[in-house]
């Protein structure tokens, strides 16, 4: 411990992973359910029907998963919900380690 120490301070290690910054707001449980669905290939209106939901509600909740993800885009938010412990690994991603 006593040499990571020394490395940091000295900059010839680089500095440990910083761990994803938590989220500002709790999801909800119906959030969590689309979430669960978006590492899928299946579109919103596919979620919908298996939820047995309208598209609109499932645009709604993917809105807000990508407000609380602090994210844009579909694949941000399942990496940073990954990231957080909310999804599971990726297969590839475990596969490689």
């Amino acid at each position: 411990m006593v040499a990571e120490i020394s490395g940091l301070l000295s900059g010839t290690q680089p500095p440990p992973p910083s761990r994803p910054r938590p989220l500002l707001e709790s999801l909800s449980e119906s959030e969590v359910r689309v979430l669960r669905y978006l590492p899928t290939n299946l579109t919103g209106p596919e979620i919908a029907r298996e939820l047995y939901v309208s598209p609109n509600t499932v645009r709604t909740h993917i809105k807000n998963l990508y407000a609380k993800l602090g994210t844009h885009h579909r694949a941000e938010a399942v990496e940073r919900a990954r990231a957080l412990g909310l999804l599971a690994p990726s297969r590839t991603a475990s596969a490689t380690r």
